[in-house]
């Protein structure tokens, strides 16, 4: 299986079920074959090494300024062991994904609650992706945010719980592309967390209206799994 998703350029996480399997077994091996004690702990303080240079990688143990400078001082960047193919930003993307979320959660809300009323019952929140989706299903309603549809993974099957799509809040996206489903777009306000990926900031938020069709006929066009 791993020469498969080696050759197939797999994710690392897809077969990390049989990750500890396999530690397991090799440890059983290395001590076999490390009898004298000498070498055992020659080869814990190995590990041991490396495994401390590493964790500021892997954990939130720095601060992201911090983490920063520690790895551009060991040569190292993001996007050498970032794990999804997508531009990756000052920090490696397990750190990054933590950021962003609740400002973006905020600044829906904050256009959200700028519509005219008779817009706001209508309006509902469409995430290109589950992440954007569940931040406003988690910090939205706090922050009296709009509901969230998407059409990514287990979204899509969720529907756009009758939600007409004639006032939809987006963020980011091809303007171009929007412009052929929505007769109006606005941008109404912009996403900016310095340390999230790049395809999570620096983007506008848009306010789309006059859709050429009903939402719940477009609905099986917006599946997305991945």
């Amino acid at each position: 299986m791993v020469a498969l998703f080696l050759v197939l350029h797999g994710k690392a996480y897809y077969i990390a079920a049989i990750y500890p399997t396999l530690l397991a077994g090799g440890a059983v091996a290395v001590e076999a074959w490390i009898a004298k004690p000498r070498l055992r702990w020659t080869a814990i303080g190995i590990v041991g090494g490396a495994g401390a240079l590493s964790m500021p990688f892997v954990l939130p143990i720095l601060s992201p300024d911090q983490t920063v400078a520690y790895s551009r001082a060991l040569g190292s960047s993001p996007s050498s062991y970032g794990v999804e193919r997508i531009p990756q930003g000052v920090l490696p993307q397990h750190l990054a994904d933590m950021f962003g979320w609740r400002e973006m959660a905020a600044k829906v809300a904050g256009v959200y609650q700028a519509l005219p009323p008779a817009e706001r019952v209508k309006a509902v929140f469409f995430g290109r992706n589950y992440g954007e989706a569940a931040a406003i299903d988690v910090y939205g309603p706090a922050l009296h945010g709009p509901p969230a549809i998407s059409g990514h993974n287990n979204y899509f099957l969720w529907g756009p719980k009758g939600h007409d799509g004639s006032v939809v809040i987006i963020v980011g996206g091809d303007r171009a592309r929007l412009s052929k489903v929505f007769g109006s777009i606005e941008i109404a306000g912009r996403i900016d967390s310095r340390f999230a990926l790049p395809n999570e900031t620096n983007i506008p938020i848009y306010v789309l209206r006059e859709p050429r069709e009903p939402l719940s006929a477009l609905w099986p066009t917006l599946k997305h799994y991945e």
